[in-house]
């Protein structure tokens, strides 16, 4: 079944482009984005890029696209809002928003970039930015210049993680076979040993 999935991606790979597009644009959401696990996901779809072919820079263009279209989205949903966002945003959430104001306070148009880099402030910082009135034409040059950053380092880590896997599988399986061999005998889970004691 796996290799028919996988024949059906090589012949196929905008499914692929367009998964890592979504998850990335569904992670740079606001509050959506806190429930998204993409950073634990996206490594796995650049794996699963090199696998079916799909080139590096092809897989980072459509996470940088996601990441992009995400954060206007959320941007242009915080100058909507203005400064009524504690009214329209449910009260579980003013903590995300006070801790981004005071991130944005401390590091002025570069909390764009660098709050990507921060677990939830990365779905919260360009809602945040936008509410507050951070002009366009500051915040779009900085998020379309750093987004390409934060995708190349989780989509390519997977990506190349992946090439490595495929070209060197069986020593992967050699170690991956040592490692339980290793725990079993050594940690005995089972508690072989113990049952051979009362033996």
């Amino acid at each position: 079944m796996f290799d028919s999935i996988l024949s059906f991606l090589e012949t196929n790979p905008d499914w692929v482009n367009w998964t890592v597009f979504a998850l990335i644009f569904i992670e740079s959401l606001f509050i959506a984005g806190l429930f998204t696990p993409a950073t634990l996901i996206v490594p796995g779809v650049g794996a699963l890029a090199a696998t079916v072919g799909i080139s590096p820079f092809e897989i980072t263009f459509y996470a940088t696209m996601g990441m992009v279209a995400g954060d206007s989205v959320s941007y242009g949903l915080g100058r909507f809002v203005g400064n009524k966002l504690y009214d329209w945003v449910p009260n579980n959430y003013h903590g995300y928003i006070k801790q981004a104001q005071k991130f944005m306070g401390k590091y002025g148009i570069l909390s764009v970039a660098l709050g990507r880099f921060i677990g939830p402030l990365r779905c919260v910082v360009p809602f945040t930015a936008g509410s507050l009135g951070m002009n366009k034409r500051i915040f779009f040059p900085v998020t379309i210049l750093s987004a390409p950053v934060w995708t190349s380092l989780y989509v390519l880590t997977g990506y190349f993680l992946g090439i490595a896997f495929i070209e060197y599988f069986n020593y992967f399986l050699i170690g991956f076979i040592l490692v339980i061999t290793i725990y079993t005998v050594y940690k005995d889970p089972m508690n072989l040993r113990e049952d051979k004691k009362h033996d």
